[in-house]
């Protein structure tokens, strides 16, 4: 059966024994951190056995999307192996249990998908009797092909470490002997690839907690699996899962692609190049992008692996984004979401493949030098390891792969505790309570209460100072409404007024945990007691425009280039943004401009932002609030929500109303990193500021070009044609100076040792139009000459240049006279064996003359 068949029958059979068919969920778990990508059919229904929530159905099948990454190493090596894989399953909760579920199994194997029966093996838990018996006498399997096998084989799950989990049995296909170990114990359950795994058929009875302990299922019933792969493979009757119609046309279109025909000596690169882009294709559509943390590591170390194959056969350029869309085209019919976000998939994709490119030519050289060194050791060190992640983006998995080509072992310990000591740098403890000594007297006590959300002025309680330098202290308060510097926003400042003295706070950050102002003393004594803390409120304001404004940018930047946007960093400042997000190539003008469109209709609507405080986080993300997987956050959290457009998680402080921002203006879009953008942005007074500046410029323009601001753009345009074919004009006449100097030059070109000496000083030629001089004597006087000629003067210093002919260059090489020329010019100099260029001091032409001479007739 193709794959379509497959497909259709599977979900036929099931429906027709009153199975609600559900559609695969995403490769990225919903609510359960315990998992990085979906690996199982199950996972979604996880909460329908344990009684978690009410039950919608009771029986259900699916084809779901999985990703797994735990065999890896294997993929391209057997027949079988696939990191991407679809999962047919058929569920019960609570409902039938093993005598229906087996039956069913094996009927839809023989009676529909026409599987010979002398091929299928099973197997059964070791203390399954009940299982074992349904086999042999309801089924009427004969003893010698149901084996017993133990909890490795036959216990499946949980999970993610807890939930649902139980005895299994197993269907496998025999796919002969000359794919066996050939071992006289091979037999189900052996690794080799002779018998086939399709149908997993699971009894969850238990659901395993935290602690690993297994209490009894609420909800018990039937979790089964069948890899579609697989099965295409036995009912294909194909040697391996790439010859199926699920894997050989992305692997024909490879071969296109690269031009290289498959054969048996190159066929592992376009095994895991199909595979490979299956899984970052998918994976991608769903909202994962490439990255150094939880998953996004998982898919760069499998793109990258993927480019390491393809380099072993001579390839050097990006390519898997273009087998993306073989993926895509293959698959669409299933998944419409891939065809949605085939472009976005692609660009991703393609960026990370030049990213990688250009260090795996030097992380390879590193790698045979640190094999040579080590080999006779036979294990490469921890510190290598790491240099070779941490530097050249050499994955420890992708490392591996090379060391098993090598016979070396890996000290992987000694890359963990490189790796935990660079994650204990970068990471940031705090605390939330301190404890200062002051006068050799420890004193304790807690944060300071932050009431900023509500009020900019407050009277309050300095309990605590220490003084630094010159008339400048830190505050502890006991309640402040000044912002603490955090996620971006910068610190309050303001001013704080006791009885007898006053405080100009110029910073607020965090100390230790604790909530700080860096004040100065403008007046009086400082004193602990009662206080007014007043922030200033209208650079308050100025911050708050660019927050909430940075909110409705990254809305609107999930819309615009795809919701796989995630801020990567921030800075909000009085009345200006920056914001760091994920992307793969510049934003368009007209998507800058839709962006700030976006932005104005939030703006112009005026809508009434909504904070809710004490969030439990769970209730956050089921509010749809935007959190992303690997970042950290509390029990509670703060959610701020404008409504039918953008909710986050965020502690800062905001606007009460979108149209407080007033203006907003984008200025700048650039790149910072690879696959990171930056827009940095103006609001409120000074994006006023910036419109007013730019109305002045363009009065200039009109002012000086003598024209209205309707013809400005054509005015500016003809002026830069104009200018345009004078340059070029002046490059024809150049060209033609040169011509006429270099016969000249080589006219009077004098011998020195049998070698034909060209020295010259052109005052008004720059370095352009000295090497065109070049040019010219190497084409007047073909071989055995050698050149020094001088440029134009700017500031009293000149510039030269320095050629040979190519059969002199290996002797006397143009980059050492021109060293020599150049220090006698009080200078430098360098350049090729055939050319090089440098400067100095214009008075001491005659000097540099003289060295280069002298140097010519000594290396002759």
């Amino acid at each position: 059966m193709n794959h379509r068949e497959l497909r259709r029958t599977f979900l036929e059979f099931y429906t027709e024994r009153e199975h609600k068919i559900v559609p695969s969920s995403s490769l990225i778990p919903k609510d359960d951190p315990s998992l990085l990508f979906t690996g199982a059919g199950m996972v979604q229904f996880k909460p329908l056995w344990a009684g978690a929530v009410e039950l919608p159905y009771h029986r259900a099948c699916s084809i779901q999307k999985c990703l797994r990454a735990s065999d890896l190493e294997e993929v391209g090596k057997t027949p079988r192996h696939d990191t991407f894989f679809e999962m047919l399953g058929n569920f019960s909760f609570g409902d039938y249990f093993k005598a229906e579920a087996i039956p069913w199994a094996w009927e839809y194997l023989v009676e529909v998908v026409k599987l010979d029966k002398a091929g299928l093996f099973v197997s059964v838990f070791e203390e399954d009797d009940e299982a074992y018996e349904i086999w042999h006498k309801k089924v009427g399997l004969p003893e010698n092909r149901i084996y017993r096998l133990g909890a490795e084989d036959n216990f499946w799950g949980p999970v993610g470490g807890g939930g649902a989990c139980g005895p299994c049995s197993e269907i496998y296909f025999d796919l002969g002997p000359e794919n066996g170990c050939g071992k006289e114990t091979c037999a189900p359950g052996c690794d080799c690839d002779r018998w086939s795994e399709i149908y997993n058929i699971v009894f969850p009875q238990f659901n395993q907690l935290p602690d690993g302990t297994r209490e009894p299922l609420k909800n018990r019933g039937i979790d089964t699996g069948m890899g579609m792969e697989r099965l295409a493979q036995v009912s294909q009757r194909k040697k391996t899962i790439f010859s199926t119609d699920l894997f050989a046309p992305i692997v024909r279109e490879t071969s296109k692609i690269l031009g290289i025909e498959v054969t048996d000596d190159n066929r592992s690169m376009f095994w895991v190049a199909a595979d490979h882009a299956r899984a970052l294709t998918f994976a991608i559509t769903d909202g994962a992008i490439p990255s150094n943390e939880a998953r996004g590591y998982v898919l760069r170390g499998i793109l990258r692996r993927a480019l390491l194959f393809a380099h072993r056969q001579g390839v050097r350029e990006p390519f898997l984004y273009r087998v993306s869309g073989a993926v895509v085209e293959l698959m669409r019919q299933w998944y419409p979401e891939l065809a949605g976000k085939r472009e976005q998939a692609g660009l991703i994709i393609k960026s990370e493949e030049e990213r990688f490119l250009r260090t795996i030519e030097a992380g390879l050289e590193r790698w045979e030098d640190v094999l040579k060194k080590h080999r006779s050791e036979g294990v490469i060190p921890g510190e290598d390891l790491f240099k070779l992640h941490d530097t050249f983006g050499f994955h420890i998995e992708l490392v591996k792969e090379l060391a098993r080509n090598e016979n070396v072992n890996l000290d992987t310990e000694g890359f963990e505790q490189a790796m935990q000591a660079q994650r204990k740098r970068s990471k940031k403890v705090i605390s939330v309570t301190g404890t200062f000594g002051m006068g050799g007297e420890a004193v304790a006590f807690a944060s300071p209460e932050f009431v900023g959300y509500e009020q900019d002025e407050v009277d309050t309680k300095l309990v605590h100072f220490d003084p630094l330098e010159g008339k400048l202290y830190e505050v502890y308060l006991k309640r402040t409404p000044f912002y603490t510097e955090a996620g971006g926003q910068i610190g309050d400042t303001g001013r704080i007024e006791g009885d007898d003295f006053e405080l100009e706070v110029i910073d607020s950050y965090y100390k230790q945990g604790l909530r700080v102002c860096k004040a100065k003393l403008v007046r009086g004594e400082i004193a602990k007691g009662e206080v007014v803390a007043q922030t200033d409120k209208e650079r308050r304001r100025e911050i708050e425009r660019a927050h909430t404004a940075t909110h409705l940018l990254h809305a609107a930047l999930r819309g615009v280039v795809g919701d796989y946007v995630k801020q990567e960093g921030s800075l909000v400042e009085p009345g200006r943004l920056r914001f760091d997000f994920a992307a793969f190539k510049p934003l368009r003008p007209e998507q800058l401009r839709q962006l700030e469109e976006m932005v104005y209709e939030q703006v112009i609507a005026d809508k009434k932002l909504e904070r809710k405080t004490d969030v439990p986080f769970e209730e956050a993300k089921k509010m749809g609030a935007l959190a992303f997987f690997g970042e950290q956050y509390g029990d509670k959290v703060t959610v701020v929500n404008i409504p039918g457009f953008s909710m986050e998680l965020c502690g800062g402080t905001h606007l009460r109303s979108t149209g407080e921002i007033g203006l907003f203006r984008i200025v700048s879009e650039t790149g910072v990193a690879a696959g990171i953008r930056r827009i940095e942005a103006l609001v409120g007074k000074a994006a006023f500021s910036r419109v007013a500046e730019e109305r002045e410029t363009l009065d200039q323009l009109k002012q000086t070009l003598g024209t209205g601001e309707d013809v400005l753009v054509q005015k500016a345009t003809n002026l830069s044609d104009e200018v345009k074919r004078l340059d070029s004009r002046v490059r024809r006449l150049s060209t033609q100076l040169a011509r006429t100097a270099a016969g000249e030059l080589a006219e009077k070109a004098e011998q020195v040792s049998g070698i034909r000496a060209v020295v010259g000083h052109l005052p008004h030629f720059d370095v352009t139009e000295l090497r065109l001089v070049a040019d010219r004597v190497r084409e007047i006087l073909k071989q055995r000459y050698a050149g020094f000629i001088a440029g134009g003067t700017k500031e009293g210093r000149l510039c030269y240049i320095v050629f040979v002919s190519p059969d002199l260059k290996d002797n006397i090489p143009a980059g050492k006279l021109a060293k020599t020329v150049g220090q006698a010019l009080g200078g430098g100099g360098g350049g090729r064996p055939d050319i090089a260029e440098g400067g100095g001091q214009a008075d001491r032409f005659s000097s540099g003359q003289q060295a280069f001479l002298t140097a010519l007739q000594e290396l002759a």
